[in-house]
């Protein structure tokens, strides 16, 4: 004989349900003194994280280097007006007497100069010879008109008492040349200037 039973909310009549209680897993057992894991981090995600820009030191100023009288700049300290590189000035040096007595005879024969630029440096004879040679001598000035005259050689010789006996070549056009010849005599603070620490001056001057 099967009888029912009845729990309070359910219709007479229906036989009882029983629920079935779900499985317990056993934990594994865990040693003395262990220590339980932490429990994992997230994990990230793939998207990159944006990285802060690398800043530059900014640039450090010097102070201007100094300003020269003659413009560009100089280095600290430096005191001297020339430019680095910049060659020394060209020492002039005086003519030997008897290139520069050429060079004037020849400028006052061909006009080119007054008799009076060598005052003082020609002797009265030789003086007179000079003015005679600029009146005869009057194809020398035609030959040159527009163009520069040049001395084209010149020598000298030394006489036992200091003199300068000396013959010129001189150039007066591209194929026209002439001779000249002259003395030069040292002199001394009552002779007049002269020419150079010698005081040269002429005593004779011939031309052909």
């Amino acid at each position: 004989m099967s009888s029912t039973l009845s729990t309070p909310g359910e219709a007479p009549g229906v036989p009882a349900r029983h629920s079935a209680a779900e499985p317990v897993r056993p934990q594994p057992a865990r040693p003395a003194g262990a220590v339980r894991p932490a429990p994992a981090a997230p994990a990230r995600s793939a998207r990159a994280e944006p990285v802060p820009p690398r800043r530059h030191p900014a640039p450090t100023r010097t102070a201007p280097a100094a300003r020269r009288p003659g413009g560009g700049t100089a280095p600290p300290g430096r005191r001297d007006s020339r430019r680095p590189g910049t060659p020394p000035p060209a020492v002039v040096r005086p003519l030997a007497p008897h290139v520069w007595f050429a060079g004037r005879l020849l400028d006052v024969l061909t006009g080119r100069q007054p008799l009076t630029s060598l005052a003082g440096r020609v002797r009265d004879e030789a003086y007179q010879e000079l003015w005679a040679l600029r009146e005869s001598r009057a194809d020398w000035r035609q030959k040159v008109r527009g163009r520069t005259p040049d001395v084209y050689s010149c020598r000298f010789f030394r006489t036992a008492g200091g003199a300068l006996e000396v013959a010129a070549v001189v150039r007066l056009d591209r194929t026209v040349f002439r001779a000249l010849a002259f003395r030069l005599e040292p002199g001394d603070g009552e002779s007049g200037a002269g020419y150079g620490a010698a005081r040269w001056r002429c005593t004779a001057v011939a031309a052909r």
